[in-house]
Parts: structure tokens; C-alpha cells; sequence
């Protein structure tokens, strides 16, 4: 037991209560030593640590976006990276899952043939949705993939009914989530399964909520501020009170109204030497979500801590009790 100690306090609690907690609550001589309550609740915290250790493992950080088909997930994808890299429009809607990765090289494919990649995958109705597509692009053009940053874009959510399986497979090392509604309508059902199926999984995810398109159903301009106010309220509404994932007071900060599409037009047209102009709602977007992104690593050792002395808590409880009876 000692070799195992010394490979870190966490690690060291979770095999003693893995193993000790669930045999002394089971057994009759030991009734007092521990209860049922206690053995769940070490688990709940040993499962939250070894993914925190995984997470703190890992090379880079994820961030997963989804929304119903059609919704301009790519078209965010794309403004962040600053080039039409993804295929996006009409046309073009994903039908499997891609990631974005940085690499130092490069030389690199150009944008028509990962377009026509995508374009073959779309015609072949053999592709499963659950499969995964990896592009990876060079780190000078995108600050963001500078740092190790993993951007994955996504099919619909109204588009299969292995939630499940993608939860699995795709979501449950996401570090962020970012949910592209289209604000023409309220946020769907498909929309609010999905991330109440994520919920269950992770404990308090972090998640965005883009609205796209809020103003494009507002004939008149003085019901503009009406019409934003109301989409907010829904938002919050489904963070704060159904998901329970945000207190109400940081919940606005989670949410956006943005044009990715007049962005990524504009930050071409720099590229080609011509003058940026707009997409200051997009712009506050992105520097929030980069603080967030840098602020999840204090987090996650601030909960790393937290669960260690949890745990170190309830192994002194014990040592009382076994002393008092």
C-alpha cells in the first residue's frame, strides 16, 4: 500500500475507500464502522477525481459545439478560426463529427480539397454519424489553437437518437460546451434533451448559449431590445433553472447574440488586406470564452483539493468511529 501512496494523495484515497468503504458498511461485525450513505458518497468523489485526473492528464483542452441542423456551427467554427476551413452554408450540414486541432507545420491540405472531403462524406450514406473526422490546421493562423485547443463541431442534435453514444464517445472529456441556437425560434426540445442527457454525465458542464440570428424576425427596430431580452430570459431560464449548471448572477455572462457569418466575412476580407469592420458582439465572445478556457484549469485544482480533503474527512469520521465502538 505504500507504493501506491506515493503516487499521490488522490490516488491513494481512492483505492482505500474504493476497496475498504464497501466492505465494512456490507459487513455484520462492522456495523459501526461505516454506512451505506458513506460508501456512495465516496464513490460519487472518487469517480469526480479520477476525471479530474484525466482531464489534467490530457495535452489539450475540448470545446464541443452543438445545436439543431442547420444552425451555423461550422459558420462559428470558421470565424474563430478566422478561414472557411469547415464547410458551412447552404448545402453543406455536418453529418459526423469533426474536430479542429492545431499543428506546427505548415504545410497543410488546402480549404477545397478538406471541402470536398467533407462533400464525400456527406454523399456517403454509409458515413455514421458517431464517426469522427480530424482536420488539423496550422497554429500560426489561430491563436486559439496555439495553446492546444481542440474545437469539434457536430451533426445535429435533432438529427439521431444515439445521444448516448455520443455523449460517450465525444462529450463526457469536453472541457466546454457551446450550444448554437437559432434565436429566429426559441431553443428546442432536441436541443434541451441533449444537454439535460450531458448534465446527467458531468457534473455542472460549462456551457455557452449563442444566439444566432436573434434580430432577423424583428420588423421594427424599437422591439429590438424586447426581443433580445426575451431570448436571454429563456436562456437563463433553461441554465439557472433546468439545468442548474450556472447561478443566476453569472448566468448572463454565458450567453451571446452574435453574427458569425458577418464575421468570418469580415475577417476574410482582412486577410485580403481589406478593413475589418464589425462583429464587436462576436469579439466579446471570444474573450470571454478564452478566460473561461484559462480559468478551468484553476478550477479543476481547486476541486482536486476540495474532494482530497472531502475524502481525508471522512477517513478521520471513520477513525472515530472505530475508536468509540
Amino acid at each position: 500500500m505504500a507504493k501506491s501512496r506515493s503516487s499521490g494523495p488522490a490516488l491513494y484515497c481512492m483505492m482505500v475507500f474504493n476497496v475498504l468503504y464497501p466492505e465494512t458498511w456490507k459487513s455484520e461485525d462492522l456495523e459501526h464502522v461505516a454506512e451505506e450513505k458513506q460508501c456512495l458518497q465516496i464513490q460519487a468523489c472518487s469517480r469526480k477525481l479520477t476525471a479530474i485526473k484525466d482531464m489534467l492528464a490530457r495535452r489539450h483542452m475540448k470545446v464541443a459545439f452543438f445545436g439543431r441542423t442547420s444552425n451555423g456551427k461550422s459558420t462559428v467554427i470558421n470565424a474563430m478560426l478566422r478561414e472557411r476551413v469547415l464547410p458551412s452554408g447552404i448545402g453543406h450540414t455536418t453529418n459526423c463529427f469533426l474536430s479542429v486541432e492545431g499543428t506546427d507545420g505548415e504545410h497543410s491540405k488546402s480549404i477545397e480539397t478538406v471541402n470536398q472531403l467533407a462533400h464525400t462524406l456527406h454523399m456517403d450514406r454509409n458515413q455514421d454519424s458517431g464517426g469522427l473526422v480530424r482536420v488539423f490546421w496550422p497554429k500560426a493562423k489561430c491563436a486559439l489553437l496555439r495553446d492546444d485547443l481542440v474545437l469539434m463541431d457536430s451533426p445535429g442534435t435533432d438529427v439521431t437518437s444515439e445521444l448516448d453514444s455520443w455523449i460517450d464517445r465525444f462529450c463526457l472529456d469536453a472541457d466546454v460546451f457551446v450550444l448554437v441556437a437559432n434565436s429566429e425560434s426559441t431553443i428546442m426540445n432536441t436541443e434541451k434533451h441533449f444537454f439535460h442527457k450531458v448534465n446527467e454525465r458531468i457534473s455542472k458542464p460549462n456551457i455557452f448559449i449563442l444566439n444566432k440570428h436573434w434580430d432577423a424576425s424583428v420588423l421594427e427596430p424599437e422591439y429590438l431590445e424586447d426581443v433580445r431580452k426575451q431570448h436571454m430570459d429563456r436562456c437563463v431560464s433553461f441554465l439557472v433553472e433546468e439545468l442548474k449548471v450556472v447561478d443566476l448572477n453569472k448566468a448572463p455572462d454565458r450567453i451571446f447574440f452574435v453574427s458569425a457569418k458577418e464575421v468570418l466575412s469580415a475577417r476574410i476580407h482582412h486577410a485580403q488586406g481589406m478593413p475589418e469592420t464589425g462583429g464587436a458582439l462576436f469579439h466579446s465572445f471570444e474573450r470571454t470564452f478564452e478566460v473561461r478556457m484559462c480559468s478551468n484549469c484553476g478550477d479543476w485544482l481547486q476541486d482536486n483539493r476540495c474532494l482530497t480533503m472531502r475524502l481525508k474527512t471522512m477517513k478521520i469520521k471513520r477513525s472515530f468511529m472505530e475508536n468509540e465502538s
